[in-house]
This record gives structure tokens, sequence and C-alpha cells, in this order.
């Protein structure tokens, strides 16, 4: 029958990338999928293109970072499929820029999506999960794992997210719910994925040719393994775990590392 059969799952940010792959894997599973994502036109077209793959999902266009909009999805969810049983917490923004420059807007909007977005959408499904002893995952990163220069605020917005699971594996213990947060490495970009500026502006994820990325489907596969074998913790890809065990023995290694990369990247700006 398979873990996802019947499940009721939320995906927040399922409109492209990871957050759409595992969507369609949940779909394939027999899942009932709720999608979101704040831009409703395209949100819309996710849905229809999984529909016409004959799985059962529904959408609800939300801005994660208003705990209003975070009770309505709830609420839609529980009101489609009548449950909610696993909570995935995808949805983020990245900025590329440093914290000298950095807009405080684009600094807040950044945190107000990743972390609070997190939070204010747990608060929200904590009641049905309780009720269904389901599970929560929260997608972090690398960049959670020690502090990148020129992506303080998307570093800082996933670094938080360790204390929050941590603190909710205390608070739910009595409930039965499952916690888990996952350190996703480097990952084949959707091409209209975009990321902050200083200013705030959308613009085209840099090229990430010199790095080994991880396929957006065995990341998404992984993700939902962690839901379905109860795994509290788990760090993605070659790169990741290099950066992830570096931190943890050798930290002047992997900080020395991050240095030199900074400032290489610096120069290479400042010639072009």
């Amino acid at each position: 029958m398979g873990f996802w059969k019947v499940k009721s799952v939320i995906v927040t940010g399922s409109r492209m990338g990871i957050g759409k792959e595992m969507a369609i894997q949940l779909g394939k599973a027999g899942a009932n999928v709720m999608l979101n994502a704040r831009n409703p036109k395209a949100l819309k077209e996710t849905e229809i293109e999984l529909k016409n793959l004959g799985y059962s999902v529904s959408s609800f266009a939300a801005d994660i970072s208003k705990p209003e909009d975070c009770k309505a999805l709830i609420a839609s969810t529980v009101n489609t499929f009548g449950s909610l049983d696993a909570l995935i917490n995808n949805a983020g923004l990245a900025s590329q820029t440093d914290v000298a420059v950095i807009e405080p807007e684009v600094f807040k909007s950044i945190v107000d999506v990743n972390l609070n977005g997190a939070v204010f959408m747990t608060q929200a499904a904590l009641p049905a999960l309780k009720s269904s002893k389901g599970a929560l995952l929260f997608c972090g990163s690398v960049a959670g794992v020690q502090g990148i220069g020129g992506y303080s605020v998307y570093s800082a917005s996933k670094m938080a997210l360790k204390a929050v699971t941590q603190s909710l594996r205390i608070e739910l213990a009595k409930d039965d719910i499952h916690v888990a947060l996952a350190y996703i490495g480097f990952t084949q970009n959707d091409p209209d994925k975009k990321f902050l500026d200083a200013s705030g502006k959308s613009v085209s994820l840099p090229n990430r040719s010199n790095v080994k990325q991880m396929p957006v489907e065995a990341v998404a596969k992984k993700l939902l393994a962690m839901v379905e074998k109860k795994q509290k913790q788990r760090v993605l890809g070659t790169m990741g775990k290099l950066t992830y065990h570096l931190n943890r023995f050798a930290p002047f290694i992997i900080s020395k590392v991050l240095m030199n990369a900074y400032w290489k990247e610096k120069e290479l700006k400042n010639k072009g």
C-alpha cells in the first residue's frame, strides 16, 4: 500500500523546484497533496499539470509570512482532504548580498518567509497534526550549518530552523508528532527560480557549473524518506556532508575555504 497512500500533505513552495518534485512523488505514491505558492496563476498551472497526471492534488495561494494566510491554507487542506498528516515547510527565499549593503526590508522579507513562515505554518498546522499524529519536515540548507559570505540573511534564516526543530521535539514529545530537519546541499535549480539582490530586485540565480549538484528528483526522494523512516536529521549531498562534518570537527578548515571562495568571487566580479 505504501506509506504515503491516502495521506494528506501540504508542501509549501511547491510551484516549482524541489517542492514541485516532492508533490509529484507524493502524487505517484497515492497521497493527497495541497500545493502552495504566492502566485495564484502560476500555482494553478502546476495544479492542472499534476491533475492531468492523475494525481490527487489541490492548490491554495497563500503568503506564508502572514499568519492569517497560514490558517486559511490549513483550513482549506482539512476541508478538502478531511485531515492533515504531514506539513513540509519547503518555501524559501534566497539572497546573494553582503550585510553592509542589503536593504533592511529585504533582510526582513527573507527572514519572514524562511523562518517566520515555517513557524507560522507549523503553529497553524499543529491542531490537525496532533489529531493525525503526523509529521513536520523543515527543509533547511547547508548554509544553515556555517555562515557564508554574501549569503548572510539566508544562512541566518536557515540556521535558526535548527533551534526551532530542537524546541519542537521537546514541546511535542507527548503528541507523537515526528519533527525532521534536512540540510540540503547544492541542488539543480529550476530555470525560473530567482533570488533577491540587495535592493530586493528578483534576479537569476548565479551559475553553479563549478559545483556538483544533486538532481532534484533524488533530493525530493530523500526528503520524503525522512518522514517515512522517521529520521530526525539528514545532510544531503557530498558537499553538504563535507561541510557539515568539517564544521563539527575542523571548523577552522571550512572557515578558511569559505573565506577564500568569498574573496575569490569578489575579485572576479571586480575584474568583470
